[in-house]
């Protein structure tokens, strides 16, 4: 059961795409960025407040995807972000790429992150944070 579901739509852009007009599959992981720093947003947890403020970073430490369909040029895509856990020091979401036009998936995939300070030690997500993700 997911703590958080977020939706975000965003278009194909031209400079994403190959000769034949197909995104190529390095964009999938920003759309996943894209994503996950809307998740954290409507969660209160903007990713500069959190580094700002709270002095916590989240780096992946680990991400992966499996492609299913092209996405092509000027096209309308959704990504799909569950976060799934947020325990420790660690984060973990999962993604679905689909084309809302006829609801095919395009890709899915997950990272994990780690809870760092400022000079990059991990730490346990604070309390804080954790309450406002769902996990507290």
């Amino acid at each position: 059961m997911p703590l958080r579901v977020s939706k975000t739509e965003t278009r194909v852009r031209y400079p994403e795409t190959d000769r034949m007009g197909i995104a190529h599959h390095t964009h999938y992981f920003v759309w996943f960025e894209l994503g996950r720093t809307e998740l954290m947003r409507e969660a209160g947890c903007a990713y500069g407040e959190l580094e700002e403020s709270a002095g916590v970073f989240f780096p992946v430490i680990e991400a992966a995807a499996a492609y299913r369909a092209s996405a092509r040029y000027d096209e309308t895509i959704e990504i799909e972000t569950h976060l799934i856990a947020a325990e420790g020091a660690r984060v973990r979401f999962l993604y679905a790429v689909s084309r809302p036009s006829d609801g095919t998936i395009l890709a899915t995939g997950f990272t994990v992150h780690a809870a760092c300070g400022p000079e990059g030690r991990p730490m346990r997500i604070p309390e804080a944070i954790r309450a406002r993700l769902g996990s507290a």
